[in-house]
C-alpha cells in the first residue's frame, strides 16, 4: 500500500506534468498563430511587419519547431524583397549555425553563396567554398546539378579555368542525360576561349554545335565560334558560321536577325580589309 505522503507527491508530480504539457501546447499553438500571421503579412507585401512577427516567434519561443522556418523566411524576405543582402547573410548564417539538421540548412547555404557571389572577387571565393562544401553532402540530383553549374560558373568568373572545366566534366560524367549537359559542353568551350586557348575553344564549339544541332545551346555555340573567328580576323569563317545559322532558322527568330546583321557588318569589314 502506497503511503499517503507518497500519494500526495505523485498527485503533485502529475499536476506539474499536466501543467507543463498544457503550457507547451499553448506555446506551440501561439507560435503557429504567429507564423501564420507572418505569412499572411508577407502575402500582402507587408514585408517589414512579416519580419517582425517571424523574429518575435524566434525570441518568444526559441525551442518551437517553426524557428528554423522563421529564420529562413526572414533571410529570404531580406534578400529577395527588401534587397538588404547583409541582413540576409545574418539570418542565413544564424540558421546554418543553430540548426544542423534543418531541412532549410542546405537551402540557406545556397542563399549565402548566392549573396556572396555578387560581392566581388572576395565574395566569389566565399561562394565557391560554400558550393564545394555543399557538393560533399547528400543532395538530390536536381539540387546537385544546379549547385555544380553555379560552382563551375564561379570558377569561370574567377578565371579558375581548369577548375571550371573539371566541375563541368564531372557533371557530364555523373548525369549524362541531364538537360544541363549541353550547356556544360558550351561552357567548357567558353573556358578555353577566355583562357586564350583558341584551338581547343574552336574544337569544343564545333563539337557542341554538331552534337546539339537545332538547339539553343547549338546556336549559342555557333555564335561563340563566330566571335572567336572574328577576334582572330578570320572574317570569312565567321561569315560562314552565321550563314549556317540562317539555314536552320525562321526569319522571325531573334538569332536570324542577329546573324543577318553580323553578316552585313563582317562583309563590310572584309571588303575594307581586301581593298586596304
Amino acid at each position: 500500500m502506497i503511503p499517503k505522503n507518497q500519494q500526495g507527491m505523485n498527485k503533485i508530480l502529475l499536476f506539474l506534468i499536466l501543467v507543463l504539457v498544457s503550457l507547451s501546447s499553448c506555446q506551440r499553438n501561439e507560435g503557429e498563430r504567429m507564423f501564420a500571421t507572418a505569412l499572411n503579412l508577407w502575402e500582402n507585401s507587408k514585408y517589414d511587419e512579416a519580419i517582425q512577427n517571424f523574429v518575435a516567434l524566434t525570441k518568444a519561443f526559441p525551442e518551437h519547431p517553426l524557428v528554423d522556418d522563421s529564420l529562413f523566411w526572414i533571410a529570404n524576405i531580406y534578400e529577395h524583397y527588401l534587397h538588404e543582402p547583409e541582413q540576409g547573410i545574418r539570418y542565413y548564417r544564424s540558421l546554418t549555425r543553430k540548426f544542423d539538421q534543418s531541412e532549410y540548412r542546405n537551402r540557406s547555404m545556397v542563399g549565402l553563396a548566392r549573396i556572396y557571389a555578387l560581392k566581388g572577387n572576395e565574395g566569389k571565393q566565399k561562394a565557391i567554398l560554400i558550393y564545394e562544401k555543399l557538393q560533399k553532402v547528400p543532395l538530390d540530383e536536381n539540387d546537385w546539378i544546379k549547385n555544380q553549374v553555379h560552382l563551375a560558373q564561379l570558377y569561370l568568373e574567377s578565371k579558375q579555368f581548369s577548375s571550371s572545366r573539371t566541375a563541368l566534366k564531372t557533371l557530364i560524367m555523373k548525369y549524362p542525360k541531364s538537360e544541363y549537359v549541353a550547356k556544360a559542353y558550351h561552357k567548357i568551350g567558353l573556358s578555353y576561349y577566355q583562357e586564350g586557348k583558341h584551338d581547343l575553344a574552336e574544337i569544343t564549339f564545333l563539337q557542341t554545335e554538331k552534337k546539339y544541332d537545332y538547339s539553343l545551346t547549338s546556336l549559342t555555340s555557333a555564335v561563340s565560334l563566330a566571335d572567336l573567328y572574328e577576334e582572330l580576323d578570320q572574317l570569312q569563317s565567321a561569315i560562314d558560321v552565321y550563314q549556317s545559322i540562317l539555314k536552320r532558322l525562321d526569319k522571325s527568330e531573334m538569332y536570324y536577325h542577329l546573324a543577318t546583321n553580323r553578316i552585313q557588318k563582317l562583309k563590310l569589314r572584309l571588303r575594307k580589309t581586301n581593298t586596304g
